[in-house]
């Protein structure tokens, strides 16, 4: 009896999982690598405090496959907000990855920081950031 059939008897689905495993993959993107680099593309921080748009820059490079780094560092800097990407900059961080995102991570540090100096940063914990 194949998984999901219809007969004079009445619809016959099968079990659960099987029927849970079609619907998924019914419901996948066509290209998944393709959908996960227009996803990187569009990514970006919009002022949300860095360790999330790191979060979310790792979980849709992880499923383009992208392996060059080059490329990888271009569309991470591409998605920071501008203040932290040229403070970045700034560092001269090298051709690696974590280097650009530990030196976006001080940046942001740098910025709120002065933001509370000035009062227009709330929250020492990046969770709780809002920039104002």
């Amino acid at each position: 009896m194949a998984a999901h059939t219809v007969s004079g008897q009445g619809i016959h689905l099968g079990t659960m999982e099987s029927f849970l495993a079609a619907l998924d993959s019914a419901f996948q993107p066509f290209d998944m690598e393709g959908d996960a680099l227009r996803q990187l593309h569009a990514l970006k921080q919009l002022s949300r405090p860095v360790d999330k748009y790191v979060s979310e820059f790792r979980v849709f490079a992880t499923r383009t496959g992208l392996t060059d780094v080059s490329q990888l560092i271009h569309l991470f800097r591409q998605g920071l907000d501008s203040d932290i990407t040229i403070q970045a900059i700034r560092q001269g961080p090298d051709n690696n990855l974590q280097v650009w995102i530990e030196a976006a991570k001080q940046e942001e540090e740098i910025i709120c920081m002065e933001r509370i100096y000035l009062g227009r940063c709330q929250g020492r914990n990046p969770e709780e950031r809002k920039y104002g």
